[in-house]
């Protein structure tokens, strides 16, 4: 049945063309296949898409048959149904008002329905508790939406497969992040992390939504750290910008306080000492007890090089005091001895007075890391400052572990390193008749900028 063209709204009919071009998009469904699958042919499904019927027959409603195996062809569980009923209704509606207003024009319209009361204003309201057809509100519409959200729940879940290759980059980046060339580690990192990013822009089943929340968020904090290592400070502050968005959304600790020494690290090669030395803290201040003596010493060498001695003394106080915790612990980055040695040394570096223990912790440092690193290599640096500021300058010995320092990053590119090996090379400027200073000069003039 139709009752033809005329001014009236018809929402519900509105509402079945939509739920049926909604379905068929998501199903990807063709009318052709639709045919094949159920029987009824391809133009009763193309009629019934505009809201009609085939053969020119353009005021009439969609039959039963076409609407009960489209529904069932797009596996729409009732949706396609529910729109085309209140469609119906609509219509008869439509066709019956016309009618009172032809024939009992007296009548004002149409009797109200059973259920409904008049009230004394002489207006009719109803006395059910329906949920729908008011305010526009249709159960097609409800159905339609909520099923599509349904769907996506039972659906969107990200394959096992993306998720391991992902886990096996980050496992790759980690195990190579302070002794592999950062520009190896790069490309296969990011990949992973732009797959677990893909998969977080679909909508995907809760219960995915934290670990992959981490991982996305553990990759963007190793990325930033290539990034720096490769002398890419734009990048590494981007990365590094994401990690703590995905650290805060997921509230890990772990993942927060290895964006907070990221951050920390930043400032310093930056040369805001103090500004990396408060954030040291206050990353400290809010992390796992596994990771607080690596940030108490990334505060102490900050501070050191701020000028604040007290405070680097008391920050080395809290590094010794939570070795423990990092050692029997999981931090964020591994954490031990050699690091305790490292960040003894490099704060004494930076106070006056204390250059034999940066000479001396820094060369228990190098003993203490298992093959070539980054931190070998900044121990050694640690040791060819301690060897300039000391009492008696020794140049030939700071140029030679300077050097030391260069070759330890030799496969490894690093950025931190080569930046403090310039320096150095600058503060040994007054001796350049020393042989192994004079090297020294040429090695970092020929490290690419």
């Amino acid at each position: 049945m139709h009752t033809g063209s005329g001014s009236e709204p018809r929402p519900a009919l509105d509402q079945l063309i939509a739920v049926i071009d909604d379905l068929r998009k998501r199903r990807k469904a063709t009318f052709t296949g639709l045919e094949h699958q159920t029987g009824i042919p391809r133009q009763a499904f193309s009629a019934a898409a505009k809201g009609h019927q085939p053969g020119g027959r353009m005021w009439a409603i969609p039959s039963e048959a076409t609407i009960v195996a489209l529904d069932r062809g797009l596996r729409a569980g009732g949706v396609v149904f529910a729109a085309w009923v209140q469609a119906r209704r609509e219509d008869e509606e439509i066709r019956l008002t016309r009618m009172a207003a032809r024939e009992f024009p007296g009548l004002g319209g149409l009797p109200p329905l059973l259920g409904q009361t008049v009230e004394r204003t002489g207006e009719v309201s109803p006395t059910d508790r329906r949920l729908f057809n008011a305010g526009g509100l249709s159960a097609a519409a409800v159905l339609a939406f909520a099923g599509k959200v349904d769907e996506q729940l039972q659906t969107y879940r990200p394959k096992i497969t993306d998720v391991a290759d992902a886990e096996a980059a980050l496992l790759a980046l980690e195990r190579g992040r302070t002794t592999a060339n950062p520009a190896d580690l790069f490309p296969p990192a990011f990949d992973a992390w732009t797959a677990v990013e893909s998969i977080l822009e679909r909508r995907v089943h809760p219960s995915y939504v934290p670990k992959l929340t981490l991982l996305a968020g553990t990759l963007a904090a190793g990325l930033s750290t290539l990034a720096s290592f490769a002398g890419d400070e734009k990048f590494a502050r981007v990365f590094a910008g994401i990690a703590e968005v995905h650290a805060t959304a997921a509230g890990e600790p772990v993942l927060r306080a290895r964006v907070a020494g990221i951050r920390s690290w930043q400032a310093l090669d930056a040369g805001l000492a103090l500004t990396a030395a408060d954030i040291a803290a206050d990353g400290r201040r809010h992390a796992d007890p596994a990771d607080q003596a690596r940030l108490a010493g990334y505060e102490a060498e900050a501070a050191a090089a701020a000028g604040q001695y007290a405070r680097a003394d008391t920050a080395l106080a809290a590094m010794l005091d939570g070795m423990r915790a990092a050692t029997v612990g999981h931090p964020a980055i591994e954490w031990g001895e050699a690091n305790e040695h490292l960040f003894t040394a490099l704060a004494a570096a930076s106070t006056p007075g204390r250059a034999a223990i940066a000479i001396e912790a820094g060369r228990r440092s190098v003993a203490a890391f298992e093959g070539p690193c980054q931190g070998a290599a900044l121990a050694h640096l640690a040791v060819a400052s301690g060897s300039l500021k000391q009492d008696r300058a020794d140049p030939a010995a700071a140029a030679a572990s300077t050097l030391a320092a260069l070759d330890v990053v030799a496969a490894a590119p690093n950025a931190e390193v080569h930046d403090r090996a310039r320096r150095l090379a600058a503060e040994l400027a007054p001796w350049t008749r020393e042989g192994l200073v004079v090297e020294l000069g040429h090695r970092v003039a020929a490290i690419a900028i």
